[in-house]
């Protein structure tokens, strides 16, 4: 009986990992918003929450979808010469010091506009969030595991 729940644990956990669990209408309005997206991976994000991510243009992106099709928000790549100038000032006079990598523009169903980033000064590395008028609007410490890894090789 173990077995058979573990088992069963097992093949609904790899379902939603690889999209096989991902509505119908999720997947048609992502194909109708993204019709020549590449390298598309759907996964879970929580529950009533997937996320998509692809390719487009050769630019990473990801959008999360709901259940029922509503795009809630999109993220592109970007480079960080693409941030707007008053989010460019906040991260100066802000995190001065601090290496910034992985710009993201994210997009939510609204609209609204929010650049998101990784700072990082010795072993402090932030997850930051600015508004296109640079308020900062989130910032969260990230754990420090992969660089640990890095560093021992």
């Amino acid at each position: 009986m173990t077995v058979m729940i573990c088992l069963t644990i097992a093949i609904f956990t790899f379902a939603q990992k690889s999209g096989e669990s991902v509505p119908a209408a999720a997947k048609s309005a992502f194909s109708a918003k993204f019709p020549t997206a590449k390298k598309v991976k759907w996964s879970v994000e929580k529950p009533g929450e997937f996320e998509v991510d692809f390719t487009l243009n050769n630019v990473e992106q990801s959008a999360l979808v709901d259940p029922k099709g509503n795009i809630i928000e999109t993220e592109i790549e970007i480079k960080e010469s693409e941030l707007p100038q008053a989010v460019k000032a906040a991260l100066a006079k802000d995190f001065a010091g601090y290496k910034k990598d992985e710009f993201t523009k994210a997009t939510d169903a609204k609209g609204v506009v929010a650049f998101e980033m990784q700072v990082i000064k010795g072993k402090e590395k932030l997850a930051v969030e600015f508004d296109a008028n640079g308020k900062l609007l989130s910032k969260t410490a990230l754990k420090e595991e992969k660089e640990g890894k890095e560093d021992k090789n």
